[in-house]
């Protein structure tokens, strides 16, 4: 049976990058992708401004960059501006290439695409069919990870984005809308990338059905003249419900970790710094980890603020409302940039 010091298994931002961490070290490493394509997620497509100063990203791979965000609370449009770019577009399929460029220097480093786990033991993965063995073990593989499935790990708080790519250039702002009629405690927005635009909403469960959400979803598209005749649909889980990343030999980062933002829907900055610490501490098991819990700190704000939307219920368009008047202040405005990101 084959074996590695260190099997991952997803390869998305965080995977990785645990995986280019560990790729000067002497440990043999495996990366699984399940799909064909290392890259494409179906996600918005958005970075904050901490994501590009973590990533010193090549320009090219930017698609667009923002100075400020239109900010809808019902039929009131504000805006939050800053001097400096803060939101950023790119594509994630670039992106996940441009990750995998860095792997190839490291000949420890073995990436399998097509390569489907279908089962986990103590000390093996089952990956289409062949038994692998490891001696760790990290999830690196979403909001539906079967590593955290493997450690009995249920998510209680997962909730789900859907949205539409469109083939246009019609719309050049970076746009959120927060309307309570149709999505509760959470937004819609519109991302524009190079070629086509990400319009798109999420909700969790327990406050909005998914059927309910893709009804009011059409429903606020047909008030804005939204075109989806030729837009892609996609649904994706979200899954924020974070109960820990290290169990014995086994480690999860980013969205299977639970580490994604239940207000922003934000991923790839924590999936990043997870890979990156997780890899860390295989290298050495005395390393303190500093950057997960800045990450799980900002997290925690965004749970209360998200459990406070949910609870105003009828008064969330007030607070909305409320916070998009305070944002045109300037010193709001860049708290709120600070804050979200």
């Amino acid at each position: 049976m084959q074996s590695y010091d260190v099997i991952i298994v997803g390869a998305g931002p965080g995977g990785l990058k645990c995986a280019e961490m560990l790729g000067s070290s002497s440990l043999s490493v495996l990366l699984l992708e399940k799909n064909s394509v290392i890259g494409p997620k179906v996600c918005a497509g958005g970075l904050t401004g901490k994501d590009l100063a973590y990533l010193n990203l090549p320009e090219e791979l930017i698609e667009f960059r923002y100075n400020n965000v239109k900010l809808h609370v019902n039929n009131l449009t504000s805006a939050i501006k800053s001097e400096t770019d803060f939101a950023f577009t790119i594509d994630r399929t670039a992106f996940g290439q441009w990750q995998l460029q860095k792997l190839k220097a490291f000949p420890n480093v073995e990436v399998r695409t097509n390569a489907r786990v279908s089962e986990i033991t103590k000390e093996t993965v089952t990956v289409n069919g062949e038994q692998i063995g490891y001696r760790y073990l990290v999830g690196a593989d979403g909001s539906n990870s079967v590593v955290k499935r493997f450690l009995g790990i249920k998510s209680a708080n997962k909730g789900y984005g859907i949205q539409y790519l469109i083939p246009t250039d019609k719309y050049t702002d970076f746009e959120v809308f927060f309307q309570p009629k149709y999505f509760a405690a959470w937004y819609a927005w519109i991302f524009p990338h190079k070629g086509y635009v990400s319009v798109g909403c999420g909700a969790a469960p327990w406050v909005l059905s998914a059927g309910k959400l893709k009804d009011n979803f059409h429903k606020w598209l047909r008030k804005h003249d939204i075109d989806i005749s030729e837009g892609k649909y996609e649904a994706f889980p979200m899954d924020s419900d974070y109960q820990g990343y290290r169990f014995g030999n086994v480690f999860l980062t980013g969205d299977a970790a639970g580490l994604l933002s239940s207000f922003t829907g934000e991923g790839i900055y924590q999936a990043l710094i997870s890979g990156e610490e997780v890899a860390r501490l295989i290298l050495n098991p005395d390393f303190v980890p500093v950057k997960i819990p800045e990450v799980l700190q900002t997290k925690q704000k965004h749970d209360k603020l998200i459990k406070l939307m949910i609870d105003a219920g009828p008064f969330r368009s007030l607070i909305f409302g409320t916070g998009a008047l305070l944002f045109r202040i300037p010193r709001f405005g860049r708290k709120a940039i600070e804050v979200f990101g």
